[in-house]
């Protein structure tokens, strides 16, 4: 018999070690993707919608507020105001009425 041995775990380099870490690093940041796709699917189908500007749910102009011009998109009101605090942006929910954004001029 010949007294050569077999090592039982390859040597491992530098680039097997960076490789690995590369490895492990994707592999963490595919779960945390996974995670939050399916809490964003969840919270989709649960029938929770994120906060809206307006509580009264009906927009009213500001006061003192004058619509200067006003365009539709699909669902959607865009009203430029013009308030004696300043020019805004107001867009507004066509099948209900409550006001999704509020844009104003810097002063």
């Amino acid at each position: 018999m010949s007294d050569i041995q077999v090592p039982l775990e390859p040597q491992k380099t530098a680039s097997h070690r960076l490789m690995l870490a590369v490895v492990i690093f994707l592999g963490v940041l595919i779960v945390i993707a996974v995670c939050l796709l399916v809490a964003g699917l969840l919270l989709k189908f649960s029938g929770h919608s994120p906060p809206r500007i307006s509580d009264s749910g009906i927009f009213v102009l500001p006061h003192e507020g004058r619509i200067v011009e006003m365009q539709s998109v699909p669902n959607r009101l865009i009203l430029h105001l013009r308030t004696p605090s300043g020019d805004e942006i107001d867009i507004v929910d066509a099948g209900d009425g409550h006001l999704i954004a509020r844009i104003k001029a810097a002063q």
